[in-house]
């Protein structure tokens, strides 16, 4: 478990109470509301959730029935409140928002989820462990929604994590200026209080055998996240110096858990450092490099408009120091030896929007280069697994029941099938696939009864 104590200096300014609301705070923003016949907010989250209902609930100041509502659609609350990209859905659709300010929907989610968990407001349903066995293969957002819906379900449920922490893209890829870890054990906490049992620093295929999993449990899921790395995909992108930004990112957490030091980070104090990506991973690197004092730059081939990243994001790294380089698309990385530099070619935008090369070129200057475009499977896992997978390398599942993979009683959800995307639909898909696993353990059962005449 993690605490501020052991946090990086550079990293002193996160705390976790940065941005929340006091009680009168919350219930004066959640008045607001103007209670839409067709709430448009609903309409825009991934999980449709009950979003008028709890800010009436809060509004009344009914802490109790607002927690129920969240609940009733999100197993991961606090988190989605802080990292969901509110502004693309339910913030995004408010009709506020279009009168002048949205509803603080985000800081009321996390209000109301925070004195969930704090408080006690909801009792906790310890598993009766009476349904079946389920093994859980990672300690992601997947894996962790599904946790808590099987063990409401009084399934004995054991998660398997090849880490010391839980959360798994929570911890490793998302920053503590963004998410403070303890938030996340916070909600490991309540699933073993659940009955949930999570063992940690065992890999699957090293230290048990997958085989030995599925014997041992009615069924398994596997919700490992997708960890292996496009590359830059330009000329000489092998060379000393060209970092991945997930595997940055994870590394700064390790040294922030105290499991590794300063000294053996990628990106150094005085680094030039270039950033090629244009989503949320881009620009958390590129943030998280800055505050190991370093100078950034993004370089991006299109316009700022055309940015994957959410605008704030992109507003809170200039506002940080992150300097940006637009309609400059990567060409190939300077050096023999080392990085030297990023050479690329400019770009011209076509009165019908078209993008096109100039025929150009320039090198921006830097010894570090961080890659973030992508992640990918790991091969070796899916076939370790023995589960069948899709042309672009991720595993293949089926609708009935839901999350299955080629191999019965093997299920899959989040980054490994549905390919990276956000917090909350990894976390709808890992209920879907819940379901699925109460779908199958009992039709399963029925058969054996059957069988047995």
């Amino acid at each position: 478990m993690t605490n501020e104590k052991n946090q990086l200096a550079y990293f002193a300014e996160e705390t976790l109470t940065d941005g929340d609301y006091t009680l009168q705070e919350a219930v004066a923003e959640a008045k607001r509301c103007l209670n839409c016949k067709v709430p448009q907010c609903r309409k825009g989250c991934p999980i449709n959730n009950e979003i008028p209902q709890f800010i009436h609930a809060l509004a009344e100041g009914n802490l109790g029935e607002a927690a129920e509502h969240i609940y009733h659609q999100s197993d991961l609350p606090a988190i989605c409140g802080r990292v969901c990209p509110r502004e693309k859905q339910c913030e995004g659709n408010c009709i506020l928002g279009k009168k002048g300010k949205h509803m603080e929907i985000g800081k009321l989610e996390r209000f109301v989820a925070d004195h969930a968990l704090d408080g006690g407001i909801l009792p906790i349903h310890v598993s009766k462990k009476t349904s079946g066995t389920v093994a859980l293969i990672g300690c992601g957002p997947a894996s962790m929604a599904a946790a808590h819906d099987l063990a409401a379900k009084e399934y004995a449920v054991t998660i398997f994590e090849s880490t010391s922490q839980p959360g798994g893209m929570l911890t490793y890829g998302i920053p503590t200026f963004r998410l403070h870890k303890d938030l996340i054990c916070r909600e490991a906490d309540f699933l073993q209080k659940m009955g949930v049992t999570i063992q940690y620093n065992t890999k699957i295929g090293a230290d048990m055998s997958f085989e030995d999993i599925c014997k041992d449990f009615d069924a398994v899921f596997i919700g490992v996240g997708a960890s292996d790395a496009w590359s830059l995909g330009v000329d000489n992108d092998a060379v000393d110096g060209v970092v991945d930004a997930e595997q940055f990112l994870h590394q700064v957490t390790q040294v922030q858990l105290g499991e590794a030091t300063v000294e053996e980070l990628p990106i150094q104090a005085g680094d030039k450092v270039i950033v090629v990506g244009a989503g949320n991973v881009a620009i958390d690197a590129a943030r998280t490099a800055l505050r190991l004092k370093t100078d950034v730059e993004i370089v991006y081939r299109r316009a700022p408009k055309n940015m994957k990243c959410l605008p704030s994001e992109y507003e809170e790294a200039k506002a940080d120091g992150v300097q940006f380089q637009f309609y400059s698309a990567p060409r190939a990385v300077v050096g023999t030896d080392h990085v030297e530099g990023l050479q690329y070619e400019k770009q011209k935008i076509l009165e019908d929007a078209t993008m096109v090369p100039t025929g150009e070129f320039g090198v921006v200057p830097a010894n570090k280069i961080i890659a973030a475009i992508g992640n990918k499977p790991e091969l070796d896992i899916i076939t370790g697994f023995g589960v069948e997978a899709n042309g672009d390398g991720y595993i293949k599942t089926k609708e009935i029941p839901y999350g299955m993979t080629s191999k019965a009683g093997v299920f899959a959800a989040g980054d490994i099938v549905h390919k990276p995307a956000t917090v909350v639909l990894a976390m709808r898909e890992g209920r879907k696939a819940a379901a699925g696993i109460d779908e199958y353990i009992r039709a399963k059962r029925v058969m054996e009864e059957v069988q047995k005449g």
